[in-house]
C-alpha cells in the first residue's frame, strides 16, 4: 500500500474510534472543535444555563482536494519553501479532505449556540450554516470559498448565538419545527454545517467578519483570502426526525379515541401543553377511536404540515392546533 493511502487509512481507524465516543460539546478535527450548546431557562431576566447538545456520530468521509484545489496547495507551498510560518505548517498538511455527520435529537424551541475553537497557530475562515443558510448575513450558502466568514483567531474560542442579519442586529438561534425552518429547500431542514478554510499564508483580502462580533456588537472586516476554493474539512449535524408523527406515544380507551400515554420530550405536542392521560377523539374534525387510525391519518400528512386535535381532559374538550414532526 502507498504511504500516502496508508497513512489516511491509520487517520481514518483512529478517528473513527475516537469519534464513537464524541458529542457535539467536543467533535474534533485536524483545525477546529466544533460543539453545540442547548439553553435551559430559569428564574426572571432570561436568566439559565448552556448544557452540550449530545450527537451521536454516523459517519466520516476522506476525499481528495479538487484538482483546483491541489494546484493551488501546491502552489502556495511552494511559495512557503524556507519559512515557518503557521500558515505554512497549515497547508504541508492539507492532502485531505474530511467530511464528519453527526446525529442529534433536538430540544424544539430552545434557544441554541454553535461554540468554535481554532486549534491551529493560523487564522481560520469557518462559515456556519443552519438550514442551508449562512448564519453571517442569512443568504444561502454556496458550500465555496465565496460564501462569507467568521473568522478565529490562533486558539480562539468563539460562540455564535445568533443570524447575523445586519452590522449590528442578530436574531437568536433556537430549534424549530419544520414549519418555521427559514430553509426553502426541504432537505436543509433541521442540519447544521460547520464548512472550515485555511488561510493562503501572506496574502490579505477582505471576505470574513470578527468572530467576537455576534449579537448585540457591530461587525467588523477582518482580512482573510482562503488557500482553496472548498472547505478542507466538513461537519453536519442532523437534527431532523426520520419518521412522520404528532410527538406522543398512543393507547386504547377501549372506546371512544385514543388516549395519550406519553408526550416525547422536546416536541411540538409537549410544547402545545398536551399531556399524558388525555384522550384525543378527533383530528382535523375525523373521529379516532384506535391508534392505527390515528397513526394512518398521520401517515397521510407530511412534516410541517398542521393538524387540529379534538382533546378530552377532566371532564371538558377542547382544541389544540399541532404541527406534525419528522
Amino acid at each position: 500500500m502507498p504511504r500516502r493511502k496508508l497513512i489516511a487509512a491509520l487517520v481514518l481507524g483512529l478517528f473513527v474510534l475516537s469519534s464513537l465516543f464524541a458529542s457535539a460539546a467536543g467533535m474534533g478535527s485536524r483545525y477546529l472543535d466544533v460543539g453545540v450548546e442547548v439553553f435551559h431557562p430559569w428564574g426572571f431576566l432570561g436568566m439559565g444555563w448552556y448544557e452540550p447538545l449530545d450527537a451521536r456520530f454516523v459517519a466520516m468521509d476522506i476525499g481528495a482536494l479538487s484538482a483546483e484545489d491541489a494546484a493551488n496547495v501546491a502552489r502556495l507551498s511552494a511559495r512557503c519553501s524556507g519559512t515557518d510560518a503557521p500558515e505554512c505548517e497549515a497547508l504541508e498538511e492539507l492532502d485531505y479532505v474530511f467530511a464528519r455527520t453527526y446525529a442529534a435529537e433536538p430540544v424544539l424551541g430552545a434557544a441554541y449556540r454553535i461554540v468554535l475553537t481554532n486549534k491551529t497557530a493560523a487564522a481560520l475562515g469557518v462559515v456556519v450554516v443552519i438550514d442551508g443558510l449562512n448564519t453571517n448575513g442569512g443568504l444561502a450558502a454556496s458550500g465555496t470559498a465565496e460564501d462569507r466568514k467568521w473568522i478565529l483567531a490562533s486558539g480562539q474560542t468563539v460562540r455564535i448565538s445568533g443570524w447575523q442579519v445586519s452590522t449590528d442586529q442578530a436574531l437568536q438561534f433556537r430549534f424549530e419545527t419544520p414549519s418555521r425552518s427559514q430553509a426553502e429547500d426541504a432537505a436543509e431542514r433541521g442540519t447544521i454545517r460547520v464548512d472550515v478554510y485555511l488561510p493562503q499564508p501572506g496574502v490579505e483580502g477582505a471576505r470574513g467578519t470578527g468572530s467576537g462580533s455576534v449579537i448585540d456588537q457591530p461587525t467588523v472586516l477582518v482580512p482573510f483570502a482562503s488557500a482553496t476554493a472548498l472547505p478542507t474539512d466538513v461537519f453536519a449535524i442532523n437534527y431532523a426526525r426520520t419518521s412522520v408523527s404528532l410527538g406522543i406515544l398512543c393507547g386504547e380507551t377501549g372506546g371512544v379515541g385514543v388516549r395519550v400515554t406519553r408526550v416525547v420530550e422536546g416536541t411540538i405536542a409537549e410544547l402545545r401543553g398536551l399531556r399524558a392521560g388525555d384522550v384525543i377523539t378527533h383530528i382535523n374534525a375525523v373521529p379516532v377511536n384506535t391508534c392505527a387510525e390515528l397513526s394512518a391519518y398521520v401517515a397521510t400528512k407530511q412534516p410541517g404540515d398542521r393538524v387540529v386535535v379534538k382533546v378530552h381532559r377532566e371532564g371538558r374538550d377542547f382544541l389544540l392546533t399541532l404541527e406534525i414532526e419528522e
